[in-house]
This record gives C-alpha cells, structure tokens and sequence, in this order.
C-alpha cells in the first residue's frame, strides 16, 4: 500500500514522541507512568503503548516497584541495565587517559597511565594503549563487544596521533572509531552546568597545550556534525586580528603559555627559574602571582592584555560577546577575570552594543576523556531512529 503523507507524518510524530519519552526516562529514572505522562503533555494510552514498545526493544525496564501506591505510581521505569557501554579515550603527547561509562552516563572506569613509547613511534605507543585497554577490560570484565559508541579526543595539535590510535583501534574493535577535538567534548561537559547550557551562543576558550578560541552557534544536527561557524587556533595579537598556528614568539599563546610569557616576567625584575613545562607554565606564573610576586603578576597581567585584545577582535568579527573561558583561571582568579572584561571592554568601539561577559568553565585536560564518553553517551541517543 502506498505510503501516504498523512501516514509519514503520523510516523513521523510517533518516533519524535518515542524518542521524547526515552530521553524523560533516562533523565529522570526512576520515573512513573504517570510522571511521563505530565511531562510529556501526551495521553496515558499513548505513554503506556511507547513503554512497551521501549521494553520489547530492551532499551526500557521496570527498576522498582512500590505497591503501597497503586495504580500509574506502582511501577518505575529506568533505562534498560542490558550490557551497553561507552569508551572515551583522550589522547596527548605523554599519556593516555581511558574512561568507560554506561548507558546511562554512569562512570564505570577511569584511569590517567603515562606511555613509555613516544607518538613518534605510533604503533608502539598504540600497541602500549591497547595493551592497557585489555588490562582495563580485564579489571571492570566488560567485553570490548558491548561498547555501542568508541571515541577517541585529543589537542587540536595532535590530529595524526589520534589518527594513529584509530588504526589501531579498528583492528581490535569492530565498531566505527571517531576522534574528537578537545574543544568539543570540553564545551558539550562545559554544557552540562545550568549557567552555560541556557547560553545559546557564545566564543568557547579553551588553554592547555594550546589555546583554541571557537564560536558555539547553538545546538544543531547530529552532536558529531556540530562544528563552530568560524574557528581560530593560536590567535594572533594583531590589530587585523589574523589567525595563525605557529606557536612563535608573535602568537598569543606564546605569550599566554611560552618564552612570551616567560620574557614578560623576566623583563619585569623576576628571577624565579621555571622548568620547561609549556602546559604549566602559566598557571605556576599564576600562583606565584597569588604569592605576592610583583613580576608574576605583571607577565600574568600582560597576558591577559593580549588574551583581551584577541578576544575584542573575535567579538567585532562574531557579534558575540559572551565568553566562556576554560583552563585558564580558577574561582579564585576573579580579579584577573574583571580585568580580562575591563581590557576587552577598551578594545572595543564605545559604541559597541554589548557589553564582555566572561563565564569561567571548571573543565580540565583531565576531564577529556570522561567528556567524551557523554558526548557519545549523548550522541547514541540522539541517533536512535524509531521511524519506522
């Protein structure tokens, strides 16, 4: 029989209010019939019919029942506890973190292990990844069979490593592999906290072994698809404002992170011998800034100038003057964070209609790999098709 509009739109409804219902039950499990069906806004048959249809595809279950209430209030529903997990590993030049959570978003697993082979020789270190990833098996006993989403994150800077891992993995694994920025699963966890998932567009920054700057259009797609509209690596402190990856003395990294910051802080009077370590150097600079060094604070301050003069140039080319900064201050950073508003708010035309507002993120590099499994987490059910 031919497949009539009226009857492609009836499906179509259907499978919007199937996956509507699945998503009340795994945001608010255990939940009632009767709870689904306020929040849903749809009639008790049709809350009733779905949930059946979500058991028999085992995606639903009852968790608990409480008998002393009767009627809709007697049973709760929960995501199903089938053996369905999700794999997120993160990924950068020394070490490799693994963590393993299931269907629900539950962590199972997590672990940070430094690699003694180097990602200059890719199969060893991918051969050294795998062979921790079967101890780590072997420990939580889930079989590598059970993972219904695998993603790989890692720094903008080492897209070839992941790629490397990623062969690897499709040798040992027969699902599909993706890698990730770590701008994105950063920010999806950074959307996770009630103050920045009601934003619906703002400049994401992200510090750690490199500063990315990208623009958050809002939600849109598929999860995977999702790549901001304009995207700066490395931003360079012009008055143009120019975008360039080079990490060298004229790049704003440098200055945030590097022999910049390293000159700024010497050229004021300090003495203080810093180890090479590029990805914690400003944050040592920070700290000795809190310790009453004067030297710190001005290197710190003059980082943050140029952060600010970058960021007014984003702002004048996005329109957007929300940012959310993560891995460069903390809460008790605040007075570096009214500067950093204070600078951007000079570099700006007077007339410029909004006003800088910087929202601190609390993600950390650590984070990535737990980001990941709830991106894909989120991402699994988001593909769930139910027109059918």
């Amino acid at each position: 029989m031919t497949d009539s509009p009226r009857r492609r739109n009836n499906r179509l409804v259907r499978a919007q209010n199937i996956k509507r219902l699945l998503l009340l039950v795994r945001d608010q499990e255990p939940v009632t019939l009767d709870t689904l069906v306020q929040q849903s806004s749809l009639s008790y048959p049709t809350v009733l019919g779905i949930i059946k249809q979500l058991e028999e595809s085992s995606l639903v279950e009852k968790v608990a029942y409480a008998p002393p209430t009767g009627g809709r209030q007697a049973v709760l529903y929960g995501i199903s506890r089938v053996a369905r997990y999700v794999l997120g590993v993160h990924v950068n030049r020394k070490s490799v973190s693994i963590s393993i959570t299931n269907i629900r978003g539950g962590k199972i697993f997590q672990t940070t292990e430094h690699l003694n082979a180097g990602w200059k020789d890719g199969m060893k270190a991918a051969d050294e990844v795998l062979s921790l990833l079967d101890s780590v098996l072997l420990k939580t006993r889930v079989n590598k069979e059970n993972f219904v989403r695998i993603g790989i994150a890692h720094p903008e800077a080492l897209p070839e490593t992941a790629q490397k891992l990623r062969t690897a993995f499709q040798g040992y694994f027969t699902q599909t592999i993706r890698t990730i920025p770590d701008r994105i699963v950063l920010n999806h966890l950074e959307r996770q906290g009630y103050h920045i998932s009601s934003l619906l567009t703002y400049i994401f920054v992200w510090f750690d072994d490199e500063l990315s700057l990208s623009r958050y259009p809002g939600p849109a797609g598929p999860l995977l698809q999702f790549s901001p509209r304009t995207y700066f690596s490395h931003f360079t402190v012009i008055a143009d404002g120019m975008a360039c990856s080079c990490g060298r003395a004229g790049c704003l990294h440098s200055y945030i992170g590097g022999e910049g910051l390293l000159n700024a802080y010497q050229q004021a009077g300090g003495t203080m011998e810093f180890p090479n370590q590029r990805t914690n150097l400003f944050h040592l600079m920070l700290s000795e800034s809190h310790k009453g060094d004067p030297a710190a604070t001005q290197a710190v301050n003059q980082a943050v100038r140029m952060l600010a003069v970058a960021l007014a140039n984003v702002i004048k080319i996005e329109g957007v003057a929300t940012i959310v900064l993560s891995g460069l201050f903390n809460s008790t950073d605040l007075l570096f964070k009214r500067e950093l508003e204070q600078y951007i708010t000079s570099f700006l035309p007077p007339e410029y209609p909004q006003k800088p507002q910087i929202i601190l993120g609390t993600a950390k590099a650590s984070d990535c790999a737990y980001a990941t499994s709830l991106l894909l987490n989120q991402d699994y059910f988001e593909r769930l098709n139910f027109d059918k």
